[in-house]
Formats: structure tokens, C-alpha cells, sequence
């Protein structure tokens, strides 16, 4: 059996002269980092802890009368935060569906809008068509409103759906739009007459985060009512038509482009 021959020696005067090894990095085990656990997602987590205090009530029929009411006072707590976080979800998802339809549909109504303006400022000597216009520009302002009120928990409705595959996302559709609808509106009829309902009462904001009792804006108190108006005045109070709609006039094509920051 051959031997391993030994390796030379080095005197230690010509030692640093001697190359050595490259020297590697040490790698670390996949078990010697901190652990990393999956973070339960809120509404399992809720569930599991209802479902726990839920068998902890129905079994035993010996807890303390102290005790009992503790257990029942956490389970109600949970039930509450299973709906809110249920609900915030839901809309969470909502808004991040129909994100884009809502801002072309808030932009082609906006460019509606001043359009219908611009034919009232230059109809000011006829009544019968300036009466026409004035309705159009009430309209124009719902079909706005409607867009970015819209409660943000439902499914929307868009305004001013694609005809055809080919057509690409907001483009403008206004040829021969009026023929087709209420001035070429669609969307949900019964949202957007609360929307109208809610721009007199000074609700929209309530309407779209869902704060509105059960959707009336109308079964408000007087004094709910009241202060309705004061808080939202600013907001959705009505000037006369020329002043509504000069300062959106001058403001150039880059506004509409970008939609004045709707997105969210």
C-alpha cells in the first residue's frame, strides 16, 4: 500500500512568501438564522378565537357567573372586529378593482361638464335652450359626483361602459353618446339618484364610506340634517352656472390628462 508522501517544509524566513489558500466564506446553516413564522391572517385569527370562546360557553356550565360575563363580553368584542375586518377587506378589494373605471369615468364626465358649460355661457339671450342646459349641468354634476361617490364597498357601476373590445380604456366615446341612454349615461339609475339626493343633503362623503342609514340620506333627523349642511357647505355649496365653471375652463389640457389626482 503506497504512503502519502508529506508535504515539503517551509523554512519560516520564505513563509510569507508562500501563497496560501483563498480563504472562503463560511456559509451558515438554513436552521442558525431567526426563525420566520407566517403572520395568521387577522379574520382566521378572529374566527379561531370565536369559535374557541363559543365552545368554552356551550360546555362548561360550571364557570363562574364573573367569569361567564367576561367570556360573553370578549366574544361580542370579536364578533365586532370579525365584521369590521371583514368589511374593511371588502372594500379594500373594491377599490382596488375598480380603481381605473372610476377615475376615466370621473374624467369623461368632468370634460362632459365643461363642455354643457360652454354651451350655457354662449345661450345666454335663448331661454329655451339655456333651460335645456341648465338640467344637462345639474346632470353633469351628479355623473361626477356619481363616479367619485360611489360607496366604495359595493361593486360599481360604471357610467360609461366600453361598447366594443376595441375600444381602449376612457377614450371618449361623445359622437352620437346622447342617442344611447339618458345623454349617453348608463350605471346604476337607483345609485345615482341617491348620489343627486345626497349633493341637497351635503351626504356624499357619508354615501361613500358607507355611513349613510340604510342608504337614506333622507332619514336623517332635522338636527343631523342641520349639521349636515354646515359641515359639507364648503364642499357642496351650488354658485351661479358662469362662475361654476370658469376656473376649470383655463386650466389646459394637462388637468384632464391626469385626471386632478383622482386616483387614490
Amino acid at each position: 500500500m503506497a504512503t502519502k508522501r508529506p508535504a515539503p517544509q517551509v523554512h519560516s524566513s520564505r513563509q510569507a512568501q508562500v501563497p496560501g489558500e483563498p480563504k472562503r466564506k463560511r456559509q451558515k446553516p438554513d436552521n442558525a438564522g431567526p426563525k420566520s413564522f407566517k403572520k395568521a391572517h387577522p379574520v382566521n385569527e378572529l374566527k379561531s378565537q370565536i369559535r374557541s370562546l363559543k365552545r368554552l360557553l356551550e360546555r362548561d356550565e360550571k364557570l363562574p357567573g364573573t367569569v361567564r360575563m367576561e367570556k360573553e363580553r370578549q366574544l361580542q368584542t370579536a364578533e365586532r372586529e370579525l365584521v369590521d375586518t371583514q368589511r374593511a377587506k371588502q372594500k379594500s378589494d373594491m377599490i382596488s378593482r375598480y380603481h381605473k373605471i372610476r377615475f376615466f369615468d370621473r374624467q369623461k364626465a368632468t370634460k362632459r361638464l365643461k363642455r354643457v358649460r360652454k354651451e350655457l355661457r354662449a345661450h345666454e339671450a335663448d331661454d329655451e335652450a339655456r333651460a335645456q342646459l341648465v338640467r344637462r349641468v345639474d346632470d353633469g354634476e351628479v355623473d361626477v359626483n356619481y363616479a367619485q361617490y360611489f360607496p366604495l364597498d359595493q361593486h360599481y357601476v360604471s357610467l360609461f361602459p366600453r361598447k366594443g373590445v376595441d375600444q381602449e380604456d376612457g377614450a371618449e366615446d361623445d359622437e352620437g353618446g346622447e342617442k344611447d341612454g339618458v345623454d349617453g349615461r348608463k350605471g346604476d339609475e337607483e345609485m345615482w339618484q341617491l348620489v343627486k339626493q345626497c349633493m341637497t343633503h351635503g351626504r356624499l362623503d357619508d354615501l361613500r364610506h358607507g355611513r349613510l342609514s340604510q342608504g337614506d340620506p333622507e332619514s336623517l333627523t332635522g338636527n343631523d340634517m342641520e349639521k349636515q349642511r354646515k359641515a359639507g357647505a364648503k364642499a357642496n355649496s351650488k354658485p351661479s352656472e358662469f362662475q361654476r365653471g370658469r376656473d376649470e375652463e383655463g386650466r389646459g389640457d394637462s388637468e384632464d390628462e391626469t385626471g386632478g389626482g383622482f386616483f387614490e
